[in-house]
């Protein structure tokens, strides 16, 4: 797909990044790790990626560095550094959408054994990621409203992908919830977020880690309507 940003800036070059990869400019922060401002800041020109963003972007999205931050292409690079797409098209691929809810709320009790079905979804949305290592959930609940998540939404989450701050599907005991997440980093303590002014966070530590666990972290979401 051709590139309709302005390649000749930073910001340009970053904002293609996230247009080519069919992101909103929320999820595109989320996949990031940063706040959609700063996202929108980089976006702008108001400020230049952090080191942590340019890393995130090289191992989430493939990007060339050397072209991020230069407009050159380093050599050996293809188009997936430039545009996000794969050199077959990003044709649609199938995730394994699993039939268990994970609560965007209080939490929903883990099932055993479930049921799953194939969701389509362009290769270019995943990418680079496999996707034998995307798995998707239904949402239930309202607490991460503020990133635009909604109570029957699907969540796609990278199975290896399990440390880190940011948006988490996470089990805690027996229940299954997606939040926001930061971790203290010696893991003493971790925080579970949410995006919506009328849950609190709830802080973990001590024996309540040892039920705690980074499921996947979110890189995407679609809308049911």
């Amino acid at each position: 797909m051709e590139n309709a940003h302005d390649s000749t800036t930073i910001a340009g070059r970053f904002a293609g990044l996230r247009a080519n990869a069919r992101l909103s400019k929320k999820a595109f922060a989320e996949s990031l790790g940063i706040h959609p401002v700063v996202a929108g800041d980089i976006e702008l020109g108001k400020r230049e990626p952090s080191r942590e963003v340019l890393v995130r972007l090289a191992e989430v999205y493939g990007a060339d560095l050397t072209w991020i931050l230069t407009g050159v292409r380093a050599p050996g690079r293809g188009a997936v550094a430039e545009t996000g797409e794969r050199p077959d098209g990003g044709g649609p691929v199938g995730i394994r959408l699993v039939r268990q809810e994970a609560a965007a709320g209080r939490g929903v009790e883990i099932d055993d054994y479930p049921e799953s079905e194939t969701l389509s979804v362009p290769l270019s949305f995943i990418a680079p990621r496999k996707p034998e290592r995307v798995l998707a959930l239904s949402v239930r609940g309202d607490s991460m409203t503020g990133i635009g998540l909604d109570d029957g939404d699907i969540v796609l989450f990278a199975t290896d992908e399990r440390t880190g701050d940011g948006i988490h599907v996470v089990s805690i005991g027996s229940r299954l919830l997606v939040k926001r997440v930061h971790v203290d980093p010696a893991y003493r303590r971790v925080e579970i977020i949410s995006e919506n002014p009328n849950y609190g966070v709830r802080v973990l530590e001590g024996p309540e880690l040892d039920e705690f666990r980074i499921e996947g972290r979110v890189i995407g979401s679609f809308h049911r309507y």
